[in-house]
């Protein structure tokens, strides 16, 4: 069992998670969070996208929760693995 393979692909997931938080951050910041202020017909354009970023969003959303647990999921069972060999070490 190589501890430093499995800590590098975590460490991989954790990048990925971290890109998947900015880049959800990235589509909500370019969100009109002002729409409703308006009621003018003109911003039919604008509401399309609005529809098209909450998508985006709902399934990112869904991505870094699942993300988020087998990150989590797979940090213990490195440890529970890391803490397996240290016992079994000390015992020969």
């Amino acid at each position: 069992m190589n501890v430093i393979l499995h800590l590098a692909v975590c460490g991989a997931l954790v990048c990925l998670l971290i890109a998947s938080f900015l880049y959800r951050k990235f589509i909500d910041d370019h969100d009109d969070h002002n729409i409703h202020l308006t009621n003018s017909s003109s911003d039919v354009r604008t509401l399309t996208t609005q529809v098209e970023h909450a998508k985006r969003i709902e399934i990112l959303d869904k991505l870094n929760k699942y993300l988020s647990v087998v990150v989590i999921l797979y940090l213990i069972a490195i440890g529970m693995m890391a803490a397996y060999v240290g016992w079994f070490a000390n015992q020969m």
